[in-house]
């Protein structure tokens, strides 16, 4: 296979155009329009509020779930200091990994992007960060439901409820562990919240409250071809 590849002539890449690399740079991600309620943020504005906000010399770690892709567009980040979690789609995994980050680097330049659910299987892990002294930022975005189980129920045409459960007060939970913790209705705080976290050496959750009308384009995919049945 080698020797017949060796033998093919040098072509210029046909996907990887001037075109498309403007595109990338200039268009949004997903541009799909959503009636966004008061007080309720677009995660796509969270995403491009943050990426600008946050340095860039951070280490990131993913979650799984529905939110896992509204961050994985940000630009300009070190690829080796990105950390994706997935285990076979299982939630609620990450935090670990974002401890172990923290613990490894030890300058507080940790961010862990993890949904509502996901963060609640694990939550006395909080404890965890503050009896260890860790610094590291838990941005959750919360849409008060299983992200990706409400996206496929609807689609089916059946009852979201089993997947919904509210809105947790992330930041009070924080603080009951010793932790420092704010609410996010609207993406201009994110900027004094950033600068705030960076000043002092505490970990810190931001709970983020989202829509969850929104759908990533990776869901409407599958649920377009089926592969997000029930």
């Amino acid at each position: 296979m080698l020797e017949r590849l060796g033998q093919r002539p040098n072509t210029n890449a046909r996907v990887r155009t001037p075109e498309l690399a403007r595109r990338m740079r200039e268009e949004p991600a997903d541009m799909s329009v959503y009636e966004i309620p008061a007080g309720i943020l677009d995660p796509r504005a969270v995403t491009e509020a943050l990426d600008r906000v946050l340095a860039k010399d951070y280490d990131t770690v993913c979650g799984s779930g529905h939110q896992s892709y509204f961050h994985s567009i940000m630009r300009g980040w070190d690829p080796e200091r990105y950390h994706q979690m997935r285990d076979f789609g299982a939630i609620g995994n990450s935090i670990g990994y974002a401890i172990g980050v923290a613990a490894a680097r030890k300058n507080g330049k940790v961010v862990l992007f993890e949904g509502d659910g996901s963060l609640i299987m694990h939550i006395q892990e909080l404890e965890t960060i503050r009896r260890h002294g860790l610094k590291l930022l838990i941005c959750i975005m919360n849409d008060g439901a299983y992200g990706s189980e409400i996206h496929k129920f609807r689609q089916e045409g059946m009852d979201d409820s089993a997947a919904i459960f509210g809105r947790p007060d992330f930041a009070a939970i924080a603080k009951g562990f010793g932790l420092r913790g704010a609410t996010v209705t609207d993406v201009r705080q994110l900027g004094e919240l950033f600068e705030n976290y960076q000043a002092q050496d505490t970990a810190e959750v931001w709970d983020i409250h989202i829509s969850d009308q929104v759908i990533t384009p990776r869901m409407r995919k599958q649920l377009r071809v089926g592969h997000g049945v029930i």
